[in-house]
């Protein structure tokens, strides 16, 4: 899943995050990008745990715009 993070200004953000979602699925893969405001998460943990995990931790969290993101294999043809 990808989310839309907000607050996170530096890489210590990004740590605090890994560290919430983690607490809620310690198998999770967690990449942040704090450039674009983006975090990927890949686990047993639903996207409504994740959000709630991150909005506990300070950082306002929603669903990422479809398509966005680094990786998407978007053609723009519905942008």
């Amino acid at each position: 899943m990808l989310l839309e993070v907000e607050k996170i200004t530096c890489d210590k953000c990004g740590d605090a995050i890994q560290k919430a979602i983690l607490a809620q699925d310690p198998t999770a893969q967690v990449t942040v990008n704090v450039a674009d405001q983006q975090v990927r998460v890949e686990g047993l943990i639903t996207q409504q745990q994740a959000i709630d995990a991150l909005v506990a931790a300070g950082y306002p969290a929603s669903n990422a715009a479809p398509h966005s993101g680094e990786g998407s294999d978007c053609c723009g043809g519905c942008s």
